[in-house]
């Protein structure tokens, strides 16, 4: 997220907030494919429609979390390295 932010500064592209977010967001895109793979591959004794919907609500819940989680960390690293380079920045 950090490294992003910094190549889209560089292109002076000022606009990083919520592109950061999303890429540490991300992470949880990776835990929906695996979800969805382990359900197809692992899960085939589950049967039933109930048993296939209670575990989707509960992966959907947790990747929602992880989404949120991870999007703050790779938002507030990015503030601060942010903070950072406009700090040492001297104005003339």
């Amino acid at each position: 997220s950090i490294l992003c932010t910094y190549v889209q500064l560089c292109a002076e592209n000022y606009n990083w907030w919520w592109s950061s977010f999303h890429r540490g967001g991300s992470v949880a895109l990776y835990i929906a494919l695996y979800t969805i793979g382990f359900l197809f591959s692992r899960l085939n004794a589950m049967t039933g429609f109930m048993a296939v919907f209670v575990y989707l609500s509960y992966m959907s819940i947790i990747i929602l979390g992880v989404y949120f989680a991870m999007g703050t960390i790779g938002f507030v690293s990015s503030y601060l390295f942010t903070y950072a380079i406009f700090k040492a920045v001297k104005s003339d």
